[in-house]
C-alpha cells in the first residue's frame, strides 16, 4: 500500500480529454475488448512448438501438457512436529491420576525410520518429517514432556494426556499430493512454487511453449533515439522500451528493430523481412488515419487486416493483421495507450499463442471503493491510472490520477494499477464499487 496521496493531486472529479464524448457504440468499426479478444483467440492459433526444457529454464514459461503426480506426498505417514510417537490407547490406559512414565524405545529420523513395531506402552523419539513407526497413532510434541538426560524415559502429565488426540500431528500419506493426480494443468504460467512441485515429483524437464518471437519497432519522424541530440520539436522514443519490457516480462523473445522512418518503402521492406523470421511484429504509431500513418496501408499490400479500432480508452486506434504466418499488432502512438492496449490486448493474445489458459491471459480484477467522482460519455471501456488508499477501517479506496490524458507517461509511473470502467457506465460517484486491476495481476508486470 502506498503513502496517502496528496490532495492536490486528486481533485474530486478528474479531468477528461473531451467531457462531451458521445455514445461511441454507434460509431461503425469499433469492437468491444471482450469481443475483440474472443475473435482474436479464435482466429490466431496456438502456434509455437513445445520444447522439453530443464526445470531451471521453465520459470515464467507456459506449460503445454498436464503434469501428473508420480508419487504420493508425503510418501508415508510422517510427523509434523519434533516429539514422541506413541499409541494413544496405550498411555491412556496407564493411569487415571498422576503423571505417567514412558520408556523411549528408539528414534525415527527423516530418511532413517525406526525399524519394526513400537513396543506396547513405549514411545519412539521422532523428528519432523520422519516416518511414523508401525503401531503409533499420535505425536506428543517435545515441549509437552519431561525427559531424562539421555532421553530414554519421558514423563507425561495428566493435562497432556487429556489433551492428546488420536492422529495428532501426523501428516497422512498422500494428503498433499496423490499419485496419478494432475498437479500442474496445461496452460499454466509456471511460477517458482510450480517448478518446486514438479521437482518434488521427480521431473527433470517440463514440456513448455517456445517463446513467441516478436519483432518490435517504433515509427515517427518526430522520434529520436535516447542519447541522440533532440531535434527541434522532437521527442525521445519511449514506446519501444515499454513494448520490449512488456513482451519480455510476458515470456516473449524480442528482436528490437529500432526506429523506422515514416516512409512507405522503408516500412514495407522492414515488415516483409521481419515477417519471414518472426511469429509476431509489434509496433507503436502509424495506425491512425493521418497522412503519416502508413502501417495499415503497408500491411494491406503485404497481407490482410483482421481487426481495426477497439471501443477502448485509451487505445482506440489499434490494428491486428497478418503477413504470411506472422501476426502484426499495431498499437497506438500515445505512450499510455501503448501500455494499456499492450497489457490488455496484445499480451493476452501473445500468451494465448503460447498455449496459456484463458485464466492466465486475463488480468486480475479486484473490487474496490471509488474514492472519486467521475462522469463521461458511454461506449468505450476505459481505464484510469490509479492507486489504492486504505482508510482506518481497512477499506481500499481506488484513487485515480488527476488527468486522463493518454500522453502523460509519468502517470503510469505514479500508478500502481488501473480502474476499469465498463462500456455502459457513464457516472461513478464516491463510494461506488469499482474494479481495480493491480499491475501485479497483469502478466507483463
Amino acid at each position: 500500500m502506498t503513502d496517502p496521496i496528496p490532495s492536490d493531486r486528486l481533485p474530486m472529479t478528474i479531468t477528461q480529454d473531451n467531457p462531451h464524448t458521445t455514445d461511441l457504440c454507434h460509431q461503425p468499426g469499433l469492437t468491444r475488448l471482450d469481443d475483440a479478444l474472443r475473435i482474436a483467440f479464435a482466429e490466431v492459433a496456438v502456434s509455437v512448438p513445445v520444447e522439453q526444457r530443464p526445470l531451471t529454464g521453465c520459470y515464467g514459461a507456459i506449460l503445454r501438457e498436464d503434469i501428473i503426480a508420480r508419487v504420493d506426498v508425503p510418501s508415508v505417514d510422517n510427523s509434523a512436529m519434533d516429539g514422541y510417537a506413541l499409541c494413544h490407547g496405550d498411555f491412556q490406559k496407564m493411569s487415571a491420576t498422576g503423571n505417567v512414565d514412558i520408556v523411549v524405545a528408539g528414534v525415527s529420523l527423516a530418511g532413517h525410520p525406526f525399524a519394526g513395531k513400537i513396543p506396547t506402552g513405549q514411545a519412539i523419539r521422532i523428528a519432523t518429517g520422519a516416518a511414523i513407526p508401525e503401531g503409533a497413532d499420535c505425536i506428543v510434541i517435545q515441549e509437552n514432556v519431561t525427559a531424562n538426560d539421555d532421553e530414554t524415559l519421558i514423563t507425561l502429565g495428566q493435562d497432556v494426556i487429556a489433551k492428546t488426540k488420536p492422529h495428532q500431528h501426523i501428516r497422512r500419506c498422500g494428503e498433499d499430493v496423490t499419485s496419478g493426480a494432475v498437479v500442474l494443468p496445461a496452460g499454466k504460467r509456471l511460477r517458482p512454487q510450480d517448478i518446486a512441485v514438479a521437482a518434488g515429483q521427480g521431473y527433470q524437464t517440463l514440456p513448455v511453449a517456445r517463446p513467441v518471437s516478436v519483432a518490435v519497432f517504433s515509427t515517427g519522424d518526430e522520434l529520436a533515439k535516447p542519447g541522440d541530440p533532440l531535434p527541434p520539436g522532437g521527442i525521445y522514443d519511449s514506446n519501444r522500451f515499454a513494448m520490449i519490457g512488456m513482451l519480455r516480462a510476458a515470456g516473449c523473445a524480442v528482436t528490437d528493430l529500432g526506429l523506422l522512418a515514416d516512409d512507405f518503402d522503408v516500412l514495407q521492406s522492414a515488415l516483409a523481412d521481419a515477417a519471414k523470421t518472426h511469429d509476431v511484429i509489434m509496433t507503436s504509431g502509424g495506425v491512425s488515419v493521418g497522412k503519416a500513418d502508413l502501417l495499415k496501408p503497408v500491411v494491406d499490400t503485404l497481407g490482410q487486416i483482421h481487426a481495426w479500432k477497439l471501443a477502448i480508452k485509451p487505445g482506440k486506434p489499434m490494428m491486428r493483421g497478418r503477413i504470411g504466418d506472422c501476426v502484426v499488432i499495431g498499437l497506438p502512438g500515445n505512450p499510455v495507450s501503448v501500455m494499456v492496449s499492450g497489457l490488455l490486448y496484445a499480451v493476452p493474445l501473445l500468451l494465448h499463442m503460447m498455449g496459456a489458459s484463458d485464466a492466465v491471459c486475463m488480468p486480475v480484477r479486484l473490487p474496490a471503493i471509488a474514492g472519486f467522482d467521475f462522469k463521461r460519455g458511454t461506449g468505450r471501456r476505459e481505464w484510469l491510472r490509479a492507486r489504492l488508499e486504505q482508510d482506518g477501517d481497512g477499506n481500499c479506496h481506488a484513487m485515480p490520477y488527476h488527468s486522463a490524458s493518454s500522453g502523460m507517461l509519468s502517470s503510469m509511473v505514479w500508478a500502481e494499477g488501473l480502474i476499469e470502467i465498463d462500456e455502459d457506465c457513464g457516472i461513478i460517484q464516491k463510494g461506488d464499487s469499482v474494479l481495480y486491476l493491480p499491475f501485479g495481476g497483469l502478466q507483463a508486470f
